[in-house]
């Protein structure tokens, strides 16, 4: 015979930890520095906060982690803020950002999926000052178009004319194969044979520009050096490799793909942290199942925040971001609504505090009888929509809850 009262005691117990320790935030449009003062004894000496988001595509995830972002900024010293985007397009903003519009500066560096009226604040904080730097983890192109040539242009090294021609061909062409083949890949069809062939042969051209381009760059290796520049020269050889791994693996399969993207975007982000900016506070910005920092799924896939060094996840504090209702926006920006988390979720549990935003950290606290929800496995909904178990202290240090989301108002 079930023993009910000791059921619904237990239950009331984990709502009530939840709302004791909870930090709350009634309205982002009005909230203040203050209202994240909170955030300074969590993360503590941390230098690197990784912000995930439960969908590309919610409002209030994107303004919360604008407010965030300024917070880590400007009372903790964080000044580097790297995108689930493109490497190449990121970076080289950075040089050109002066005589960008900060909506140029937007438009031209990440995915458009983040192109809203939530993350343009951010971009105007990034323009404004020099010393918060922009920096891309993905080795797919967020641009058709991306800055290289105007990057090129800025650093004081004479390139040959056949440097030139070739990077920019590589870039060109890479983005329109990216655009031509995403068409099938968005709508889940098979890419027809014959551009499949198309494909291959373009592949191996590349590959051999791309030989050639790193030839190039060997011979001139000690002009950069001469000048101090040995990490944009370290840079443009790192984005030559990067437009080789996804050139030479984006027919794969997707779960294939998938795995392999994770791989690289983990590497890139060692990579990041280790070598280019070593000496900086990092901010991480990414979808929640990218930044699981002990997961595996049956089929093998880990995402990048299960990838990195020791070294690196000991150096992190890694924050999740839900919701309860309201409705989200995909990556092609239909509007879909929110599901109802089922009793003893992680959101049914979050939406028992008094407040539209909250805080929980998971980092500093022991297992107890009335927390141990956390330390067990969970019911969430991913994206909203999908239910998965995952064992929320495992997997994050903290969480931020929004109690209703709407979709991005978008560029």
């Amino acid at each position: 015979m079930l023993n009910f009262p000791f059921i619904n005691r237990k239950y009331n117990d984990y709502t009530n930890w939840v709302k004791d320790h909870s930090y709350g935030i009634n309205d982002l449009a009005t909230s203040k520095f203050e209202d994240f003062s909170f955030l300074e004894e969590v993360i503590s000496e941390k230098r690197i906060v990784w912000l995930g988001e439960n969908g590309h595509g919610i409002r209030e995830h994107n303004l919360l982690k604008n407010k965030v972002v300024h917070y880590l900024y400007h009372k903790m010293g964080f000044k580097v803020i790297a995108f689930e985007s493109g490497l190449t397009e990121c970076y080289t903003s950075n040089y050109v950002k002066d005589e960008l519009s900060a909506k140029q500066l937007l438009d031209k560096s990440i995915f458009s999926l983040w192109k809203t009226e939530e993350t343009y604040p951010l971009f105007g904080l990034i323009k404004d000052n020099r010393e918060l730097k922009l920096i891309g983890f993905d080795f797919q192109p967020s641009m058709k178009q991306s800055l290289l040539t105007d990057f090129l242009d800025k650093i004081n090294i004479d390139f040959p004319q056949e440097f030139i021609i070739n990077i920019q061909n590589v870039e060109e062409k890479t983005a329109d194969w990216y655009d031509r083949m995403g068409k099938y890949k968005a709508r889940r069809k098979r890419v027809p044979k014959d551009i499949l062939q198309e494909y291959k042969l373009f592949q191996k051209e590349q590959n051999e520009r791309i030989d050639r381009l790193h030839h190039i760059l060997n011979d001139i290796k000690k002009y950069f050096i001469n000048i101090a520049l040995d990490m944009p020269y370290k840079f443009i050889k790192k984005a030559l490799d990067n437009k080789r791994l996804f050139l030479n693996h984006f027919t794969d399969n997707d779960r294939v793909y998938s795995k392999f993207r994770d791989q690289v975007m983990a590497a890139n982000l060692e990579w990041i942290c280790n070598e280019l900016y070593p000496n900086e506070k990092i901010i991480i910005w990414a979808h929640n199942a990218h930044i699981y920092k002990n997961y595996q799924s049956i089929t093998k896939y880990r995402p990048m925040g299960s990838l990195i060094s020791k070294a690196l996840m000991d150096d992190s504090y890694y924050i999740g971001l839900f919701m309860y209702e309201g409705e989200a926006a995909l990556i092609n920006r239909t509007v879909y609504k929110i599901g109802k988390p089922p009793k003893k979720s992680l959101e049914d549990y979050m939406n028992h505090t008094d407040s539209v935003i909250s805080f929980l950290d998971f980092s500093n606290v022991n297992p107890r009888s009335f927390n141990k929800w956390i330390f067990e496995k969970t019911l969430i909904l991913e994206h909203g929509t999908m239910q998965k178990l995952i064992t929320p202290a495992e997997q994050f240090d903290g969480i931020f809850f929004v109690k209703e989301v709407s979709p991005p108002h978008y560029i």
